[in-house]
């Protein structure tokens, strides 16, 4: 039987040089497509950013408009502490029931600061945020009351505690305060996560005054 040396186009596999092209021709692609895709996965990451910001920003700018303590003067004015210079260091100048009748709120376990007004709208003083996170049944709110909605993944928590300026070192977590160991200031931080999973912590302090 004769066999014939010529091998049919069709039965031809790809020649190295072949497949060699070939992948410097998809590298070449994939060198100029990711980026792009890339670009275009991550094009609202900004605005989700720039939202989560402003979500922080305006709850703290509520806070801390907000009077230091309950007891707080309508107006302004320090109140006594355990650590009032006033009342530490001139007790003869101020009024002598003051220590009785303006002192810290702290609260029971696990608590720290209870709010004694019963909607947002009444929250009078920065204790009254303590322990506030958003959303509730899938709305935020403003200082109005007035709801408002946001992609899913959004958060927004409030956290105060006082800062015991009288420990060593300074405690900047202190849950709850007597008199004779309060303190003339409080931290006030605002967390919010976005829905990228990133975390955004505004932090301020109020002060006694």
């Amino acid at each position: 039987m004769k066999h014939d040396a010529y091998t049919p186009a069709a039965n031809r596999g790809f020649t190295l040089i072949e497949i060699v092209i070939t992948i410097v021709i998809l590298g070449a692609v994939a060198g100029i497509l990711v980026p792009f895709f890339n670009a275009i996965v991550h094009s609202p990451d900004p605005v989700i950013r720039e939202r989560a910001i402003s979500l922080g920003q305006a709850m703290m700018d509520e806070i801390m408009a907000k009077r230091w303590d309950e007891n707080t003067p309508m107006g302004g004015g320090p109140i006594c502490t355990g650590e009032s210079p006033t009342l530490v260091a001139r007790p003869k100048l101020i009024d002598p029931t003051c220590a009785i009748t303006a002192t810290l709120q702290p609260a029971p376990p696990p608590a720290h600061f209870i709010p004694e007004e019963a909607t947002r709208q009444d929250y009078d003083d920065v204790d009254d945020y303590d322990g506030l996170s958003e959303p509730v049944a899938g709305k935020f709110y403003d200082q109005n009351g007035n709801p408002f909605t946001l992609p899913l993944g959004y958060t927004r928590t409030v956290s105060v505690r006082y800062i015991s300026s009288n420990a060593n070192p300074i405690d900047q977590n202190t849950t709850a305060a007597s008199p004779g160991t309060t303190t003339d200031t409080k931290r006030v931080v605002v967390t919010i996560t976005s829905p990228l999973g990133e975390v955004f912590n505004f932090v301020a302090v109020a002060c006694n005054i």
